[in-house]
Order: structure tokens, then sequence, then C-alpha cells
């Protein structure tokens, strides 16, 4: 569509997914990114370079995380000069949280958040620099406002940062820190990120009445107050002004609560403030990157940068700077957040490497310096050379973790380097191995070529992009979690006996249905089931079938111990689609080879031989 595609975009209703009903997609997805691959494909292309656009979204991830890991150097640069800024970058760049969300091929909103976000973050502080120019304050808090205002439209999480630079801005004033460059580079940046935000199809108009933005409309009339008590009579009334405007603004968002006006961010957005809330969604709590950070994940994602950021902190705030206490504040609730939240830790990744950068700069420099004093002092007394050796051997064998490799057997990434040197999700058929596990990519190869095109492909929604863009063919839910009822009706027809699912499927219009099973072999006869498909995703199915109305106990298909019961394997369609079945052998429960023979369902593909792979995917035919 060339350059009208932009506006098209706008008017897209996309009937690939979701089926029958289709999406929307100009008012239920973030123009941002398809934006932003868009522009530039079209300008290489406008001088002659030739690039495939699956290849440039899967370049784009690590392009941006180049570019967030540049701008994670100015921002350390600014706490602590130029060695912090070089350690902050290197930090961010062997980060396993930053690595995770910015492989090759990983193209979602974070990609471009979180370059974004530091922009908007470097720029603000450059706003607000002490004897900054009041053209120089303009042009950097335009640069912040256009930042976060294209984040805004790029991400959900966009939130946090909007969010933020009303609440550091009052926090500064209410510290001490006010001058007028403070309302100046607020108000522009303000200004600039709302009337991009409202641009937004997915946001409108009605994003004004947030407490997000309404936050900054409080923010403006607080920092208003204490430039208007500069001019007030020189009396305790005047210097409490703010503080009464502080009062009278917690009463009116109190009342605007109670009356329906002020609105919350969405469930998943208030789950980050308040964790319990998530458990009465079993649809956002079915997502895996949703789920509570424990310490070991949040270990993994932050590493030892989490021991050194504590030290970071300590010296900014020691300083007091603006920049200090912006990036400290900034830190710590970005922390809680990702301890909240797995997906977030890559909104803590780049904050925490910034002020692990600072840390382990001030230890070095400190050290430094202390040899420095006792090389000029006379020696009195001999120095014992593990006074030499300790600290840089401490440090170094700190940052060695970063560069420790994984071993069998461990699942999971111990640095960033390890967990740089993974494949692709669906390269791995989405199980956590640093092998080519081609079972998606087969599947997804036989549905462009083998099944009619206006087949309908119903699944689990974990699968459904995959489906829609790699297969070409049409999904009934995907990835995009936009009908819950939907889902809730997919997952009564897996969880429900053949003739109910039958009728389910055909009244969504599917002609086929489609499931991922992980199966570890035992030689050619018995394997286990690894629970990374549908094996160990139907409790979900389950569950937000029971949320959206459906009648059925969990208790009757999941035993005490965790483990799916007889009536799963015998009662309910996905039990029975899954052709390996448990069976006691020599006291151990294996799962052995069983094909299916529902009536309903026909089966017209396996992406593998039984005991040859540890991921298969199914697809059946609905007959009559």
């Amino acid at each position: 569509r060339g350059w009208r595609g932009f506006i098209d975009f706008f008017n897209w209703h996309d009937y690939t997914s979701w089926y029958p009903y289709g999406r929307d997609v100009g008012r239920t997805a973030f123009p941002g990114l398809p934006f932003m691959a868009a522009f530039i494909y079209h300008i290489l292309h406008g001088i002659g370079i030739e690039v495939n656009a699956l290849e440039l979204a899967a370049m784009f991830p690590p392009i941006m995380a180049v570019i967030a890991i540049l701008f994670a150097y100015l921002l350390g640069r600014e706490l602590g000069g130029r060695p912090a800024g070089l350690l902050s970058a290197f930090f961010l760049a062997i980060s396993s949280g930053h690595i995770e969300r910015s492989l090759f091929g990983w193209f979602d909103d974070e990609s471009i958040g979180i370059p974004l976000m530091l922009i908007g973050l470097w720029a603000y502080i450059q706003a607000l620099k002490e004897g900054r120019s009041q053209k120089g304050v303009v042009a950097y808090a335009v640069i912040a406002g256009l930042s976060l205002g294209y984040m805004t439209a790029s991400w959900g999480a966009a939130r946090f940062p909007l969010a933020f630079i009303p609440l550091i801005s009052v926090l500064l004033a209410l510290l001490g820190r006010y001058r007028r460059e403070l309302l100046t580079a607020f108000t522009i940046t303000f200004s600039t990120y709302t009337l991009i935000a409202l641009m937004v199809p997915k946001l409108g108009p009605g994003y004004l009445r947030e407490i997000t933005i309404l936050a900054g409309f409080a923010a403006f009339i607080i920092l208003l107050s204490f430039e208007a008590s500069k001019f007030l009579p020189a009396n305790i009334h005047a210097k409490r002004l703010p503080y009464y405007v502080i009062l009278a603004g917690i009463a009116g968002f109190a009342v605007l609560a109670a009356l329906g006006t002020a609105g919350l961010p969405g469930f998943k957005f208030l789950s980050v403030l308040i964790p319990s809330l998530r458990h009465d969604l079993p649809i956002f709590v079915s997502v895996a990157e949703n789920q509570l950070s424990t310490w070991s994940i949040l270990f993994r994602d932050l590493g030892f940068q989490s021991m050194l950021m504590i030290i970071g902190i300590y010296y900014a705030l020691r300083r007091r700077r603006d920049e200090d206490i912006i990036l400290s504040v900034f830190t710590i609730l970005s922390v809680y957040f990702s301890s909240t939240m797995v997906r977030l830790s890559t909104l803590a990744a780049p904050s925490v490497a910034i002020l692990a950068g600072l840390g382990l700069a001030e230890l070095l420099i400190g050290f430094a310096r202390s040899l420095r004093v006792v090389a000029l002092k006379p020696r009195t007394r001999a120095v014992g050379i593990e006074y030499y050796l300790l600290t840089p051997l401490l440090i170094g064998a700190i940052l060695l973790f970063s560069f420790t490799p994984g071993a069998y057997g461990i699942r999971y990434p111990l640095s960033g380097i390890d967990a740089a040197y993974a494949p692709p999700t669906i390269v791995s058929s989405s199980i956590p191995v640093r092998a080519e596990v081609p079972a998606w990519l087969k599947a997804l190869e036989w549905m462009r070529e083998n099944l009619p095109e206006d087949a309908v492909v119903a699944s689990w929604w974990d699968y459904g992009y995959w489906i829609t863009v790699l297969g070409n063919r049409t999904s009934i839910v995907d990835n995009a979690t936009l009908n819950s009822t939907q889902i809730g009706e997919v997952g009564y027809a897996f969880m429900s006996n053949e003739e109910t699912a039958y009728r389910v499927f055909r009244k969504l219009g599917a002609t086929h249905v489609l499931i991922f099973v992980t199966h570890i072999p035992y030689g050619q006869q018995a394997g286990v089931l690894l629970g990374y498909g549908d094996e160990g995703k139907w409790i979900w199915m389950l569950r937000i079938a029971v949320q959206e109305g459906h009648q059925l106990n969990e208790s009757e298909y999941m035993s005490p111990e965790g483990s799916p019961t007889s009536k799963f394997w015998t009662e309910t369609t996905l039990g029975q689609l899954i052709p390996f079945k448990p069976y006691q052998i020599s006291g151990q429960t294996y799962h052995v080879y069983s094909p299916s023979s529902l009536k309903h369902f026909k089966l017209v593909y396996a992406s593998d031989e039984p005991y040859t792979s540890y991921a298969y995917v199914y697809i059946y035919e609905l007959v009559d």
C-alpha cells in the first residue's frame, strides 16, 4: 500500500483474526511500533535498499536495543561522568532483563518503548539543568514530550513514565528545588505528550479522564502555586499555599473517583500497583509474563546489578542533585513494579544498570584514591597484599557472573550473555532450549501450503499470531486477548465432551482445530509430558471458561497433587486429542503414544513422528 498504508491502518478491520467478528485494528492496537518499522522500510526502499518486511521486523529489536544502550550511557554520564556512563552502557548490554526483550525476532512494544522512555528521561533531565537557557529548556522539554508521546502511541506501559514525570516534578518542588525552569519544562513536556496521546485511537479523548493524565493537570496546578507563592506577601500563608493546593487536589481526586469521573487505568495496570487484584481475572494470570516475580526471577533478570544499584542509589541521594533524585526514585519504583510482574523486569533493567554503573564507578574511584593515598604516605608498617587485591577481586568475581554460561539441564539463563544465546521463541517451539525444535515452523509451512484459504483454525490463544501471520490462515483467538468471552468459549470447547466441543467450534466457524504438545521421549515406547504445551495450559482454559459462566468443577479435573485426573483424559476433548496418555510402568507414570479416535476430529497433520521430538503440533479437521 506504500505510504497510504499509514492512513489505511486506522480503517483496517482484520477478519483473519478473532473470527467471525474480526478485529478493528486501528482502535485496538498501538500504531507506534508498526509505524516506525514501516517508515524505516519505506525509507530504505526509497533509497534503493531492498529489504524483506519480516526480516526488518526481526532485526528491529536489536537495533533499538543499541539506541537504548547509548542513552543509558548518556544518563549514566549525567550521574557520575564518563566512567559511570560506560559502565551503565555495559551493564545494560549484558542485562538479562533487557536482552530477553530485545532479541532478534522479538518485535513487540518494549523494543521501541524502552529507548523512547530513556530518551524522554534524558531530555527532561537536560531541560532541568541549572544554568540552561530558556531556549534550551524549551527545546529539551519538547524532545522529552515527543519521546514520551510516541511511547504512549507504542506501549501501554507508557503510563509509568507519564505518571512519573508529574510525581517527580512535584517531589522536586517539595524538596526545595523549585525554580521557574521546572514549571516551564514540565508544562511543555506534559502538554506535548498529552496531545499526542489524545491522537491515538486506542486511547482517544477519554484518556483525559484517566488518573495518569489527571495527575499531570494536578501537578501543573501545584507547580503553578509554587510560582505564585513567590509573588505573594512574605508570610506564613504564602509559603503554605502549595501544601493547601496539594490537600485540595487529594480531596478533588477522591470526589472525582467517588463520582466515577476520574477513570482508573485498566485492570492490568492496577494489578501492578496492587498485585492481589490479578487473582480475580484468570485470563490475565494465564499469561506467564504477568505472574508475580520471585526472588530467583528478579535475580535472574537483574543479576548482581541489583546489589551495585543499592550502592549507586546511596551515592546519588547523598549528592541530591535533580538528576540524582529523578533516577533514584525512578529506579526504586521500577524495581517495585518488576517485582509485581515478570514482564516489567525490562522496565527496570535500564535504570538498574545506570545506578549500578554509578555504584561501581564510585567504588572503583574510591579504591583508586585509597591506593594513591597509601602510595604517597610514608610507610609506618607493612601492608598485606590482600589490601590491594581484595576489592578488585571481589568486583571481578561479581562481573564474572555476567559471563557464566548455562550448564546442561539448566532451563533458564544464568547471565545476560547466556540469555542472548537463545533462539527466537518460534524456532525452539517455545521450549526453553538452545536448539532448533522445528515443530511450529513445519506446521505453519504445511498450513500455508495445504489448508484451504478459507480455513478457520481454532486453538488456544497463545498461537493465534503465528497462525494468522506465518500460517496465513484465519484464527479465532490470539495473543491480543481482546475478547475474554470468545477465549472462554474456546476453553469451554476444549474442556467439554466431543459433541459439545464440536458444536461450539462449529458455532465459532472453525474448520480445523490445532493443539500443541511437548513431550520428552524415553526410548521409543514411553516418555513424559513437559507441560509447555496445551497439556500444561488446560487449567487456564478451564478457569477462563468458568469465569465466562460455564459450569466446570476444577477439582474434578485436577488432583490435589496438581496433575490431571482420569476425567480430564477420558471426558474432555483436549484430553482425548492429546495423543500421549498416562500409563503406570514399574510404579512410575509415563505418557505413552495413543492416538485419538474421536469421530468429529480427523487428524490431518502431525509435525513429527511419536518419540522423535520434544514438541508436536497436531491439526485436526472438523468432520460431521
